[in-house]
């Protein structure tokens, strides 16, 4: 009965994206798989995309799924700011410039694809810290080609070594910490500086921070790339951190630039004024 009410229940959000046919097909689809054994990865033909999406049979991966092709959450087009945003990718294409769109926080790599297609001309660095996700990540980037670069670890103020804290929590909610040391269970931490200059830019044109409060730290220190970014999206987790002030940092850097903040569900958009 509980599938029959999601199936009701999102339903319309299918058809809007998909159109009938393939809409009602990936519905049902997606929303029923008490048949699929777990540890399964089951790949979804998806209108609009390249290739296949590979999902694990977990609530986690498919509220992805959800989230990023369904419901499009990381969709600008429908705020005002987004046309100076478009001019500013354009402008830096007929300059000879690559636009670098940073994913903090890939997990299963589906918001680096969205992102990949609505900027084709873009080059995406996305940094997942769990070995896991990170193997999904890698096969539902792949066709973006060599546009899309995966790193294995978390991004934080500092370089250096990180761990994930709570590893039983499920794949869409690992939080991490640093560590004095490297060690099996540690990955590498990266500032968004240390991603810049690999990419050979100071200037990012989008990030993406999706990292279950580790924005407390980021936003400490090392923030050069802030002034020089067009638009920041992250997911405020102070609904689900409470008392834990792992936005404070983040606020009180970007007030002090010229950004418009727009609210769109679980997500902050941070538009920079290059006007001023």
């Amino acid at each position: 009965m509980k599938t029959l009410y999601r199936i009701i229940a999102k339903t319309p959000n299918y058809l809007r994206k998909f159109g009938i046919i393939h809409g009602i097909r990936l519905l049902f689809s997606m929303e029923t798989r008490m048949h699929q054994a777990p540890g399964t990865i089951k790949q979804y033909q998806t209108p609009g995309y390249p290739s296949k999406i590979h999902l694990r049979k977990t609530v986690s991966d498919h509220s992805i799924f959800w989230q990023c092709l369904v419901l499009q959450q990381y969709d600008i087009s429908g705020f005002p700011q987004s046309k100076n945003l478009i001019n500013q990718y354009h402008k830096m294409i007929s300059e000879g410039k690559r636009p670098l769109i940073i994913d903090c926080g890939g997990n299963i790599g589906l918001s680096t694809l969205f992102l990949g297609l609505k900027f084709p001309e873009a080059q995406i660095i996305v940094v997942e810290p769990d070995r896991a996700n990170y193997e999904i990540l890698k096969s539902n980037i792949k066709a973006l080609g060599d546009r899309a670069t995966p790193l294995l670890g978390g991004v934080w103020s500092q370089s250096g070594h990180l761990r994930i804290i709570n590893p039983d929590s499920g794949s869409a909610a690992f939080k991490v910490d640093a560590e004095d040391s490297e060690h099996a269970d540690t990955v590498p931490s990266y500032t968004i500086n240390d991603i810049c200059k690999q990419a050979g830019t100071d200037a990012p044109f989008i990030i993406k921070i999706d990292i279950e409060g580790a924005q407390s730290n980021l936003f400490q220190k090392n923030l050069e790339w802030v002034k020089n970014t067009n638009l920041i999206m992250m997911e405020l987790d102070d609904w689900r951190l409470p008392w834990q002030g792992t936005s404070r940092s983040f606020f009180s850097c970007v007030s002090t630039y010229p950004f418009d903040y727009l609210l769109s569900g679980e997500t902050i958009f941070c538009f920079r004024d290059f006007g001023t």
